[in-house]
């Protein structure tokens, strides 16, 4: 590979350059000599982050030669462990700057000058060093070779930024060498009902598949609403090699009427508070995406400021079309209509015939109750229950605060929605079934809750949880239930574990999870947060810190979810597969594995010594190895593999392996 990359730059370095792509209109250069297709676009899904800029794959390799996509100078490279790894930045003479991230190395010249810098500071990631004298370079000039440092497997990393250092999409600059052909693909829609308002009869959360016919998407079942809803739409975008990844723009138009438009432009540093307005939180991965079509107080990114929730709440009885497009750059697109029936009055859904229930016949205790909460509401349904609705009432008690509400019905039973009396954390639900004028069961129901409200810090404590809340953490007002939940992780359990929901949205602010510490416990290191990743049920390490407040650890964090402090007593795994036959050439790329299942490996720990000797090894977190490239000190005979690693727990592993080389 090195020796195809000296090849090619020979060859670049004959070359005359074109001209500059700095002077205005003319467009940038493709940043590499090779096309294979983008893998990650602007403003793409990111677990706290938007996308700052697209990423081109490289067959899985390294090594290949990276360009300056236009004249300028390199004013700064970095060396980072993790992050953009080994990059370069670039300023050109129309003001914009360009970044590559993830490099393998750099251009000689230019490695010399991180070498320096590395034996200056006396560190190998010394972070950002701006150049005292900026390197002058052409468009089309080889800077660097790309690699896999930092975040990732191998690829490229480039973002374009304007003087104000917003992130704009580079495919506004640039001229992919392939043509994009693939349009985007639509797979459903949800639907999240809002205060008393029914879907398909029913209160909650409902996804419903589209279907593809001809050259638009349907849905595969009729859809009626009572009421205002969040619509969200799941929709991916195909690269040029069909590569999953987002598209450039969305857009809703409700009755002809434009309800909801957004575009992936340019993007600030604070935008990044934006993520879960527009990413539904609870869905959205790295290759799946849910767009939420609904403007929202502070939502910038978001360009008609139309409430998609409120117009559907404004229609009138009747049937509507909701038209949604969505396009990549190329100017791809795919179209979902979906005919929206308007009900007044009632669920829509046909009449059903109650199960006879005689008083005091135990209906309540039979109930299964179900709570959902959306924004600033609570909604609990009474599912299955059998009885009337007018005969059910619910009286809620928070703190001095006590009222009555009456049962709404829907298709499958009773329920009820109403929002917090008080800012005191404890529910106490009351549900009631008369006859005749008297109560003749009841049931009560515990609940924890917290109306969050813009410009209002709240601290919230639940047992051995407690949950501290920024001023500004929400923009309008967002309900948050939790509990206990019985769930036995595979780490000691500390504290925990709780459950807050709904997680579909963001904080906007410092939040913060805090669990106490049981006083005189030892080995505080192994100690740490873990967050219950939702699909695959793993426990999943936050980076947990001492709090102020004596006796607690705490995090920050993004969304709600289910959180525990456990204890992680288990030391890194260590492996390595002997070479097949003592032959010294089956010593290329030797693979060392070390993984660790609960904080994580500490790369400052890893030593690995040959027959003694400590070998000059670099982690590589995303494939969980490191890698010997034939090591100087291999001897005829027996030799002797060492490697040691400790995890961010201090658990402590260390494996020999002998060998015999021919």
């Amino acid at each position: 590979m090195r020796t195809f990359a000296a090849l090619l730059l020979v060859v670049l370095a004959a070359s005359p350059p074109p001209p500059s792509a700095a002077g205005g209109g003319e467009r940038y250069a493709w940043p590499l000599t090779i096309d294979n297709g983008i893998s990650s676009m602007f403003q793409e899904f990111r677990d706290n982050h938007f996308h700052a800029g697209i990423d081109l794959r490289t067959f899985q390799r390294t090594g290949f030669p990276v360009l300056a996509i236009a004249d300028g100078v390199i004013e700064s490279l970095s060396v980072s462990y993790r992050g953009y790894g080994r990059s370069l930045r670039l300023r050109h003479a129309d003001g914009r700057r360009s970044l590559y991230g993830h490099l393998e190395r750099f251009r000689d010249d230019i490695e010399a000058l991180a070498a320096r810098q590395q034996e200056r500071c006396g560190e190998k990631y010394f972070g950002v060093h701006v150049l005292p004298a900026p390197l002058a370079v052409r468009r089309g000039e080889v800077i660097a070779f790309s690699g896999e440092s930092g975040s990732g497997f191998p690829h490229l990393h480039l973002e374009i930024r304007d003087g104000q250092d917003r992130a704009l999409n580079p495919l506004a600059f640039l001229d992919p060498p392939s043509t994009d052909g693939q349009a985007p693909q639509l797979r459903g829609v949800l639907l999240r009902s809002l205060g008393g308002s029914l879907v398909n009869g029913d209160c909650g959360a409902f996804y419903f598949k589209l279907r593809r016919h001809g050259e638009e998407y349907a849905l595969s079942e009729p859809l009626a609403i009572s009421g205002p809803c969040d619509v969200t739409i799941d929709a991916v975008d195909l690269s040029n090699v069909r590569y999953l990844v987002a598209p450039y723009r969305l857009e809703a138009r409700l009755d002809g009427r434009t309800a909801f438009q957004v575009s992936f432009d340019r993007l600030t540093r604070d935008d990044n508070n934006q993520l879960g307005m527009l990413y539904d939180m609870a869905h959205s991965t790295a290759d799946s995406y849910f767009f939420n079509l609904y403007a929202q107080e502070g939502f910038t990114l978001e360009k008609s400021g139309v409430g998609m929730a409120e117009e559907l709440g404004r229609l009138p009885p009747g049937l509507h079309e909701l038209r949604i497009t969505v396009a990549d750059y190329q100017g791809n697109l795919a179209r979902a209509v979906l005919p929206i029936l308007k009900l007044v009055g009632g669920d829509g859904s046909p009449a059903r015939a109650k199960p006879p229930a005689e008083d005091g016949s135990g209906v309540m205790r039979r109930t299964e109750i179900i709570p959902f909460v959306n924004r600033g509401d609570i909604v609990v349904k009474l599912q299955d229950v059998g009885v009337p609705a007018q005969r059910l009432a619910l009286r809620v008690i928070q703190g001095g605060s006590e009222r009555l509400f009456s049962a709404r019905e829907y298709a499958r039973g009773a329920y009820f929605c109403f929002q917090p009396l008080s800012s005191e954390p404890r529910l106490l639900l009351r549900y009631e079934l008369s006859a005749g004028g008297q109560t003749v069961e009841m049931r009560q129901q515990a609940l924890q809750a917290v109306l969050l409200k813009n410009h209002s810090a709240q601290s919230v404590r639940f047992g051995d949880f407690e949950a501290d809340f920024g001023p500004t953490s929400v923009r309008e007002p967002t309900v948050l239930l939790f509990e206990r939940v019985a769930l036995r992780p595979d780490y000691p359990l500390l504290a925990g574990p709780v459950r807050l929901e709904p997680f579909h949205f963001t904080f906007l602010d410092a939040v913060f999870f805090k669990f106490r510490v049981a006083a005189g416990a030892e080995r505080r290191e192994q100690m740490g947060i873990f967050r219950r990743h939702p699909v695959s049920g793993k426990w999943i390490s936050q980076p947990t810190q001492v709090d102020r407040e004596p006796g607690f650890l705490s995090c920050r964090v993004l969304t709600a979810g289910t959180y525990a402090l456990l204890r992680d007593e288990f030391p890194p795994q260590i492996q390595w597969r002997r070479p097949r036959s003592g032959k010294r050439t089956h010593w290329q790329r030797q693979v060392i594995r070390i993984s660790d299942k609960g904080k994580g490996v500490d790369e400052r720990t890893i030593a690995v010594t040959l027959n003694g000797t400590r070998l000059d090894t670099e982690y590589d977190p995303d494939w969980k190895h490191v890698r010997l490239e034939m090591p100087s000190g291999l001897r005829h005979g027996r030799n002797e593999l060492r490697v040691r690693a400790a995890d961010r727990a201090g658990n402590v592993s260390e494996r020999r392996f002998s060998f015999f080389l021919e």
